[in-house]
């Protein structure tokens, strides 16, 4: 993840992080003089303002610029400028707009302290002209309000991050850093011995907040062992529930109860989810097929239930009682009216027989869980009412995705791996998918479970590799991020990175970190150090800012490496670089 070695960048990736690093001074300016060479879209990137809002600012109705024209670039303007101006100490929050440099006192002069990844939320202590005093991993400082804007909760609701337990403790399985804030990059406060027992205050992410003796700090959770329920989603804290909510706000589902965890997807307003679980304030629901924790602070509990319809009333839809409606896709989108356009309220899979209320233009209305929504015919096939449940599997057409095994597995006679097996697959061998149920795909041959395979959309495994190369180099220069798989958040760490590229690439991985990507299924079988990888290899290193498998990258040659290390994504050379070499476990081909 966080490697300690300095990086040996191109000239491009230094010239990236000079840029970034300088973002708030280009903002601190008000006019520009046009120079020869000079575009609206070269001025915007220099000073980080909308070619939009320079445009607007300047009344200029074209892209048309001259030698020697003076532009303002801040100012009251119809366009967004990417912040709110603040002009007064305030108690209400903010978030940063971008990656914003924090300095010690209000200039562009001024040391920089830290910087803030986009999309940080913060609260203002200070105002001062054009700057606001605010605090931020533990230090305080000032940061230009160009880059802030009022804080919104309109858009990706969730509750505060920590989560308390009931006073629960652990033990140290090593001697452990007690750290006052929630990265390695922070003071030791003391060294905890090994066994010694903790009382945890909160669970916060792969952190937690703890004390000990007369201390509280942060340690990081793969170093304790809970003696009672220490994580927001472990089965003593959690109870099975069958409840029906509608959503309050565009809400962030989340792979645990905390918003420390990864986000999975969001979830629109006014959706009606189920939730099956519960852990505390946090329920567990799925939507579009992807499952995950919401905070119930922004689910209203649906209360009304349309009246049940008899057994095959409305059923086949339009009068006519002699079919079944089957879903004949993967996964088919429930949308609140018959548009495409319109809200999606929900997802009905692959052979679930739906009740119809009535057909029109290409669109059925069904009954879905206690309201109504509408499916696109298309992808509905009719079968003879009774004849069956429906199939078993969906017949279609899946020429457009390539599936390959990620590593070898049965080939059973049933869509149940309690069947006999009938055969078996390669790692990475292609295969040629006719159907699928629930939890297996459809061969010629018999069933292969999903969980065996990846889907690469429309090209080969070679070319998904070369294209994460790709994806990975449009970041050169962005900072180190901790816990960060998207841009979105101003940077990376190093399993982000990969989580980030594979699935821009087409092939969808869970997240997770370097040493579960190492040690478990994922990309393959481990290659050892005499491997000669070919880009696209994934390259392991272990013993780096932790003991054990700590940092990966992407191979764009036999020797060079792309990765997010402590200085920001950029590249290093194995063969050039002893830190490295002595770290080096081996590697993987996706």
């Amino acid at each position: 993840m966080n490697s300690k070695s300095g990086l040996t960048y191109s000239f491009a990736a230094l010239a990236a992080v000079s840029i970034l690093a300088h973002a708030d001074e280009a903002a601190a300016a008000t006019t520009h003089t046009v120079r020869s060479g000079d575009t609206l879209w070269s001025i915007s990137r220099s000073y980080d303002v909308s070619v939009a809002t320079v445009k607007s600012l300047n009344g200029l109705s074209s892209n048309n610029i001259r030698v020697g024209q003076t532009l303002r670039l801040t100012g009251n303007t119809s366009a967004s400028t990417g912040g709110s101006s603040l002009t007064a100490a305030s108690t209400n929050r903010v978030t940063t707009t971008h990656a914003l440099n924090m300095r010690l006192a209000g200039g562009t002069w001024h040391r920089v302290l830290l910087t803030i990844p986009k999309g940080k939320t913060l609260t203002p202590i200070q105002s001062k002209g054009s700057w606001t005093k605010v605090s931020y991993g533990g230090q305080t400082g000032w940061v230009h309000n160009d880059y802030l804007q009022k804080a919104s909760t309109s858009s990706g609701a969730d509750t505060p991050s920590t989560v308390t337990p009931n006073a629960a403790t652990a033990q140290t399985k090593v001697n452990l850093n007690l750290r006052s804030s929630k990265s390695t990059k922070t003071t030791v406060v003391l060294t905890i011995p090994k066994g010694k027992t903790v009382t945890i205050l909160a669970v916060e992410g792969s952190w937690s907040k703890v004390k000990y003796g007369t201390k509280t700090g942060y340690v990081a959770n793969t170093y304790l062992t809970t003696s009672e329920s220490a994580t927001p989603t472990s089965p003593s804290t959690e109870q099975s529930i069958n409840q029906q909510f509608t959503t309050t706000a565009n809400l962030n589902v989340r792979q645990g109860a905390g918003i420390g965890y990864a986000l999975v997807t969001t979830i629109p307003n006014g959706t009606v989810v189920q939730a099956t679980k519960q852990s505390g304030s946090w329920y567990y629901v799925t939507y579009n097929g992807k499952s995950g924790y919401v905070s119930a602070g922004y689910l209203k509990q649906t209360t009304t239930t349309p009246s049940d319809p008899a057994p095959n009333e409305g059923d086949a839809g339009a009068g006519n009682a002699t079919v079944d409606y089957i879903v004949n896709t993967p996964s088919l989108n429930v949308r609140s009216s018959s548009s495409t356009s319109a809200t999606i309220i929900g997802s009905v899979k692959a052979g679930q027989t739906l009740r119809v209320v009535e057909s029109s233009k290409g669109w059925l209305q069904i009954y879905y869980g206690n309201t109504v929504g509408f499916v696109a015919s298309a992808y509905v096939k009719t079968v003879p009412k009774g004849s069956a449940e429906g199939p078993a599997w969906v017949e279609g057409s899946y020429d457009a995705n390539s599936y390959y095994t990620y590593y070898p597995t049965s080939i059973r006679s049933q869509a149940s791996e309690a069947s006999s097996t009938i055969g078996s697959t390669l790692r990475g061998e292609l295969l040629n998918i006719i159907g699928e149920t629930a939890t297996h795909y459809r061969l010629s041959s018999g069933f292969v479970a999903k969980s065996a395979v990846t889907e690469i959309k429309g090209q080969s495994a070679q070319s998904t590799r070369l294209s994460t190369i790709q994806v990975a180099k449009q970041y050169v220069g962005t900072p180190y991020v901790w816990a960060s798989s998207s841009p979105a958040n101003g940077g990376f760490d190093c399993s982000g990175l990969i989580y980030y590229v594979f699935n821009q690439s087409g092939v969808s991985i869970p997240r997770t970190n370097v040493a579960n990507y190492w040690s478990g299924a994922y990309f393959g079988a481990q290659l050892p150090k005499s491997f000669v990888p070919q880009p696209g290899d994934l390259v392991f290193f272990e013993n780096t800012y932790t003991a054990g498998p700590s940092h990966m990258g992407i191979m764009i040659n036999s020797d060079t490496f792309i990765h997010a290390g402590s200085y920001g994504l950029g590249y290093n050379q194995i063969s050039k670089e002893p830190y490295w070499q002595s770290r080096l476990i081996g590697y993987k081909r996706p």
